[in-house]
């Protein structure tokens, strides 16, 4: 198991056990990043929330490998372009 997938077991039990922090993190993710884990999310970056229920399933798919010609040219330039690792 990699880190991200411990940090979304932490934050699923967290929610699981604390209906209130469930509630903020549905309606803030950000703000209750911060407040119970510490977690500044970077400017740009964007946390979404779901709640599965008895007739809705969410799956979330993994970002493309392969790159936009935007970060192609900032790579042949030398430039960064990969996803920013904050959890």
């Amino acid at each position: 198991m990699d880190s991200r997938d411990s940090f979304v077991g932490q934050l699923v039990a967290k929610a699981e056990e604390d209906t209130g922090f469930r509630a903020r993190l549905l309606a803030n993710p950000d703000s209750a990043l911060k407040e119970v884990f510490g977690i500044d999310v970077p400017d740009g970056f964007k946390v979404i929330v779901h709640e599965d229920d008895a007739r809705t399933a969410h799956l979330v798919l993994p970002a493309s490998a392969e790159l936009t010609d935007a970060q192609l040219q900032r790579a042949a330039g030398g430039a960064w372009c990969g996803n920013p690792t904050w959890y």
